[in-house]
């Protein structure tokens, strides 16, 4: 396919939508697509960074949980919890159990979170353009990551947060999940990246660029591989749209950003939003038409801990299971957040109100269809 002067990139996002996104890419889409006009992709892998060659040391062990940090107490009402969950009773059983910090994590004093304090092999950028120390002082202070192919200044705080959990830890729990592709293969929504061409070439020049995120899934053949060339829907709502942002493309890596942008998220107990700050991203773009890279940018602490923790079946809240299961306490990562955020100081209290973060992405060539009706927020 020849070069072309707008793209559309589709960042795969988990989740299990309500309805079909895929539209019919009407001739006119169809022509500009061919006259070297509209070019777009679908993100055909998405995960969080988990450096599999270095993922870091954790001298003070792992972090507990809930289950782990009450054992007495959980003990104590284990049988009676299980005959009341059984008999259909979830919120009497749920009520035997020590104060649920996942619903209000003022509940209990701070019971310590493990950091990452060392080195780790990960991934990502330098989004604040310095080599940063948590020794140097000053706002937002802390140790930047050494990245596996000898970048400095990589900054990556959620890495730090996470990087002694064991659901976050090599063949932890997201690293089998992003490995098996089950966050696509159970995904809702798809988020966009519309690109037009300001100046220059396609292959060489500077553009403007839109994230949207889909109305709906993407398509995905027998083996469960995101296909190719296909439509996609915009979301209506307009709260899913980011502001217009600059990027280039030099010599097949594309680059953009920042830009503040919320993703819609849906899988599973899961139906919410990622909200990003000062987005970057950088990717090679391959001569097979699909596309390799980052985003990196900085990840609202408020919406952190409640994306982490708003997990729901039906009206039951189960933010203290998915802990469980993860590797973490709640009451921990509340207090340890203000601790890793990096970015974004409140102009009043001067705390910072966002940590740095890395996904991983691939993707494939693919449609982007505008609704006919744009919700205004």
């Amino acid at each position: 396919m020849k070069s072309i002067l707008f793209f559309c990139v589709f960042l795969v996002i988990t989740g299990c939508g309500d309805k079909s996104a895929s539209e019919v890419a009407s001739d006119e889409i169809k022509a500009a697509a061919f006259e070297q006009q509209v070019r777009g992709f679908v993100f055909s892998d998405w995960a969080y960074d988990v450096p599999k060659e270095d993922p870091g040391e954790c001298p003070e062990g792992m972090n507990i949980t809930d289950e782990d940090f009450f054992s007495d107490e959980y003990a104590a009402v284990r049988d009676e919890v299980q005959k009341r969950w059984d008999a259909g009773d979830r919120d009497g059983a749920l009520e035997l159990l020590p104060a649920d910090a996942c619903k209000d994590p003022t509940v209990w004093p701070d019971p310590g979170h493990i950091l990452l304090k060392g080195n780790a092999s990960v991934a990502g950028l330098d989004l604040d353009g310095k080599t940063s120390s948590a020794d140097s002082g000053g706002q937002c202070a802390h140790d930047d990551f050494i990245g596996a192919d000898g970048t400095t200044g990589v900054d990556n705080q959620h890495y730090r947060l996470m990087g002694c959990v064991k659901g976050y830890r090599p063949d932890g729990l997201f690293d089998r999940l992003f490995d098996t592709k089950n966050s696509i293969l159970e995904n809702g929504y798809a988020t966009l990246l519309e690109l037009k061409l300001v100046e220059g070439t396609p292959d060489n020049g500077r553009v403007e660029a839109r994230l949207f995120t889909s109305a709906g899934p993407v398509t995905k053949d027998a083996n469960s591989n995101v296909v190719p060339d296909m439509s996609q829907l915009v979301h209506e709502d307009a709260m899913y749209h980011s502001e217009v942002f600059q990027g280039e493309i030099r010599d097949g890596i594309f680059t953009a950003g920042p830009v503040d942008a919320k993703l819609r998220f849906k899988v599973q107990a899961i139906d919410n939003h990622y909200y990003f700050r000062d987005l970057q991203i950088r990717a090679k773009m391959n001569s097979d038409g699909s596309m390799k890279g980052v985003l990196a940018g900085y990840w609202d602490i408020e919406n952190t801990f409640d994306f982490l923790t708003e997990v729901y079946i039906g009206p039951i809240h189960l933010g203290r299971a998915a802990a469980n299961n993860i590797g973490y306490m709640c009451s921990g990562v509340y207090h340890a957040l203000p601790q890793v955020a990096d970015g974004h100081p409140d102009p009043v209290t001067g705390k910072c109100t966002s940590m740095s973060t890395v996904i991983n992405f691939e993707a494939v060539p693919a449609f982007v269809i505008m609704p006919p009706q744009v919700a205004q927020h």
